[in-house]
């Protein structure tokens, strides 16, 4: 597979790192098999092939920050090195295929090239913010299916009829989009009460709702009330395979009266049709091929595609008006 040059290269997610214990993570990034375990000084991504005969060694165990191959019992530590072999007091100079690492915002992510590390949205390391994350299973998803999918504003009224949007109740909304070097936004002047069920549970009177591009894979919706921010939902997009994807979904609310663990609840259980909804939407989508046409609506489109490809769009500002 020919992967788009930034999804290739760039930093992808592989786990919580609240996740990363005694057990290996079995896990798949770009159609390479991994696993991730505690080593003795963090979290440890390897490709999930054992050197000495192949097997994967996400089968195996942790013990003493090393993972044991099922199959002879070699042992391999930080960095992959080979630590221990049962029965011999020699060890082979081989290792296990190691990744770079890097815990960020609660996450394990990893690489299979060599671009910086990304900027990451602030709600997610915000501490005045009550936040979670949720990581549901993986979707027959394309990645970038799945990123537009997030930040499109034309589909809730007809996927999600009244959890997000009321299907007959549109109103003229002036749409400010920013495109620049480091990623583009679209900001929607609503200035009315919400009409999905969702919303009016969390905002109440909504000023504007902005959907930002944190290139190559991340993706964030935020809305704003009068006092500012009342709800955000930034998606990081793991490109598992072509076709499969798994979404790690950081929710942020400011705190107040509702105890967090309702709101995370609440969130929780309100979402739940929403992404079997997308699912079932996306998986419809990835069953097709061939070139998509670009709409009207479709405001940060043409910037997800040429990011994901490496390249750094034509910096504009612009508004249009829609019927939201």
């Amino acid at each position: 597979m020919n992967w788009p040059a930034a999804i290739a290269a760039g930093w992808h997610p592989v786990a919580e790192a609240a996740r990363v214990g005694r057990k290996p993570l079995a896990r798949q990034l770009l159609g390479e098999p991994l696993v991730v375990f505690a080593g003795e000084g963090g979290p440890v991504v390897l490709r999930d092939r054992c050197p000495h005969r192949g097997m994967p060694l996400s089968g195996g165990r942790v013990e003493g920050g090393r993972i044991v191959c099922p199959y002879h019992g070699w042992a391999f530590g930080t960095g992959g090195a080979c630590r221990h072999v049962p029965g011999s007091d020699s060890v082979p100079p081989v290792a296990a295929a190691a990744l770079p690492v890097r815990v960020a915002a609660g996450l394990v992510w990893t690489t299979l090239g060599d671009d910086a590390f990304p900027a990451l949205p602030p709600a997610m390391t915000d501490a005045s913010l009550d936040r979670f994350w949720w990581v549901p299973a993986t979707s027959d998803a394309r990645v970038l299916d799945a990123l537009e999918n997030h930040l499109d504003p034309a589909h809730p009224h007809h996927i999600h009829p009244w959890i997000v949007r009321a299907p007959e109740r549109r109103v003229s909304t002036r749409v400010a989009v920013r495109i620049d070097q480091h990623g583009a936004s679209a900001t929607y002047h609503e200035q009315a009460r919400a009409t999905g069920l969702l919303s009016r549970l969390f905002e109440g009177h909504r000023t504007t709702s902005t959907g930002r591009l944190w290139p190559p894979t991340m993706s964030e919706v935020s809305f704003d009330g009068p006092a500012g921010l009342r709800l955000s939902i930034a998606v990081v997009f793991s490109p598992e395979d072509v076709a499969r994807t798994r979404p790690y979904a950081h929710f942020a609310t400011p705190k107040g009266r509702m105890p967090a663990w309702l709101k995370r609840a609440l969130l929780k259980a309100f979402h739940w049709p929403i992404l079997a909804q997308d699912r079932r939407a996306l998986a419809a989508q990835a069953s097709r091929e061939g070139p998509y046409a670009t709409g009207p609506l479709d405001f940060l489109a043409p910037a997800i595609w040429a990011f994901a490809s490496g390249r750094t769009p034509e910096p504009r500002d612009y508004e249009a008006d829609m019927l939201l």
